[in-house]
């Protein structure tokens, strides 16, 4: 199944790249774009507060995304928290969940999901070794000594790891926590189910599955989201206001204060759809055979050293690796000059891990389904020129 052909950016004069850092953000479908349009030039409106048929449809198109995420994720539509990104998502239980003094996270976590628990409260790093497999002895000695929120990343935005969340999950719950996923990395080719799984929270972007910048969820339970506090106040949120006080909406309305980023929540709809309409297990399938054949070219070249898990083991479509006596800004500025190869270079917002395992910066290549074979050819060539550079 080709589904590059969906996506104009890759389309056109002067397009001639190839695009190997949707870990940071994904490339966006053309119903995207018609559907962010449509709303822009024909059908802009406020959601939620008017009787007019403009702002009827727009608000039915805003909770068509609401469900449809429902839907992706086997939650419950009511249980749909539409926030401004997963980090917005993170920092509404960090700050909103009451008595929240013992937090457990893995050393591989993004930023997003280590900082806010790291503000106020007393946070348990639970180490992974160089391939990102969690020890699960010493998570277990950690919730054993207490521990109010397990809070884990479902695939590492660095090494690839996909966290056995059927393992952890059921862990954390024999003591007692709650636990958040981070879902970013996985979203939008395996999203973990709530009919499945025992989370108490998840959260995701809509930029990192295909949809606009602008717009995320924190999706929970009925009673993990019940004694929430929200973020912030505003329009919208209440149900009455005097100036003796106020009342609160019932959820989720009480944690959307303010007017939301419409036209991204309605374009990240149309994502949904088109990720729906393709099928994770076409996607899934896709991406894996791409992500195999790169982690093993890359094993094959002797100047490239690769981070995460071995081949033949579960691996989310990224791979990050370092380049023998070369800086990771330095090979991707390579990648970009010599053939428009975009990659990432840095620590990927995971400082922490790069820290924990000794090791640099590193550069990371991942993949979309819109990526084809063609594409790692272009890139190994451009990285075969690259690592002839570190040999000099």
């Amino acid at each position: 199944m080709s589904f590059r052909d969906d996506f104009p950016a890759l389309k056109g004069a002067g397009r001639d790249f190839v695009y190997l850092d949707s870990a940071a953000t994904t490339l966006k479908p053309t119903c995207v774009a018609d559907a962010v349009h449509e709303f822009l030039t024909s059908g802009t409106a406020a959601v939620h507060r008017a009787v007019h048929s403009a702002s009827q449809q727009a608000t039915e198109k805003y909770e068509l995304t609401r469900e449809r995420l429902a839907n992706w994720f086997s939650a419950k539509p009511q249980n749909v928290v539409l926030t401004h990104g997963a980090t917005e998502a993170i920092n509404l239980v960090a700050n909103g969940l009451p008595g929240l003094k013992r937090v457990a996270c893995t050393s591989m976590e993004h930023h997003s999901n280590l900082i806010p628990w790291m503000r106020d409260g007393d946070v348990q790093v639970v180490p992974v070794d160089r391939n990102g497999t969690l020890d699960m002895d010493a998570l277990q000695t950690t919730l054993q000594q207490g521990v109010d929120l397990l809070a884990v990343c479902h695939q590492s935005n660095v090494l690839g790891t996909v966290v056995d969340l059927q393992q952890v999950v059921g862990l954390a719950k024999e003591f007692g926590a709650r636990v958040l996923v981070d879902a970013a990395q996985s979203a939008s080719h395996a999203p973990p189910s709530f009919a499945a799984l025992p989370i108490d929270y998840l959260v995701c972007s809509s930029h990192k599955m295909l949809g606009p910048s602008g717009a995320g969820a924190l999706i929970g339970t009925t009673d993990s989201l019940a004694p929430l506090k929200p973020l912030i106040y505003g329009g919208h949120m209440v149900d009455q206001v005097s100036l003796d006080g106020y009342s609160l909406r019932p959820i989720p309305e009480r944690f959307e204060a303010g007017t939301p980023a419409i036209e991204s929540v309605i374009g990240w709809g149309a994502a949904l759809k088109y990720l729906s309409d393709s099928g994770v297990a076409a996607m899934s399938a896709h991406l894996d055979q791409l992500t195999g054949q790169l982690v093993q070219r890359l094993n094959q070249m002797p100047a490239v050293t690769v981070l995460g898990p071995s081949e033949g083991q579960p691996r989310g479509p990224l791979v990050s690796f370092t380049v023998d006596k070369m800086e990771a800004l330095a090979v991707a500025k390579i990648l970009n000059q010599r053939d428009s190869i975009f990659v990432r270079s840095g620590f990927h917002c995971a400082q922490a891990l790069h820290e924990h395992l000794g090791i640099p910066t590193t550069v990371r290549a991942s993949l979309q389904i819109y990526n084809q074979e063609a594409d790692l050819e272009r890139f190994f060539k451009a990285l075969r020129a690259a690592t002839l550079l570190s040999a000099m």
